[in-house]
């Protein structure tokens, strides 16, 4: 089995949540858009407006689905391929767009939840920044989806079920890396 690292695909564009529509509908106690820890909000969700921006100057399509800050956007026709199978780990949040509507993924299952953090194997800088994330894949790998809060819950993991489901699919928007510890996905340090 191997843990991914859901990664934005840059080429697409990404949703934001206006601070002000946070602030309208679900008020000051509610910071949905800055507080990421895995905390339930189906009980006082209203529909939320989102937008959509560029990540990159080129990007200009709107993807089945969008990572950004510990969530996930999903179209319809993600929800339609995937909800089944995330359903048990988190929360699916309606949100508008563009004359059309949509869901936020609310991850809530974490890899500490189940120990399932290998300390071992997970490192630090002499800065203490984080270099290295190694999960213990015969606890985590039951969860199609996840997060931890080595990163302050920013990164979505997954399991090979929903990398499969979501290939299946053909869907767009994300990618799936096998680097845990690189939120960006991106290659870096010195070529030889």
């Amino acid at each position: 089995m191997t843990i991914y690292r859901i990664i934005h695909e840059e080429s697409y564009l990404t949703f934001e949540i206006p601070t002000g529509e946070i602030l309208e509908k679900l008020g000051r106690e509610y910071p949905f858009h800055i507080k990421r820890a895995p905390v339930p909000y189906h009980a006082v969700w209203k529909p939320l407006n989102i937008k959509f921006k560029a990540a990159e100057s080129r990007a200009k399509n709107i993807p089945d689905i969008a990572a950004r800050n510990g969530r996930l956007f999903f179209n319809e026709k993600a929800y339609k391929a995937l909800s089944g199978l995330l359903a048990q780990v988190g929360e699916f949040l309606l949100v508008n767009f563009d004359e059309s509507h949509g869901y936020l993924f609310n991850p809530l299952r974490t890899a500490e939840e189940v120990d399932g953090v290998d300390r071992r194997l997970t490192a630090y800088d002499a800065n203490q920044n984080l270099v290295n994330i190694t999960f213990d894949e015969s606890k985590v790998g039951g969860f199609p989806i996840f997060r931890t809060e080595l990163d302050t819950f920013q990164g979505i993991f997954c399991n090979e079920a929903f990398a499969e489901a979501y290939r299946q699919s053909k869907l767009t928007g994300i990618f799936l890396h096998s680097d845990l510890s690189n939120p960006l996905g991106e290659s870096y340090g010195v070529k030889h």
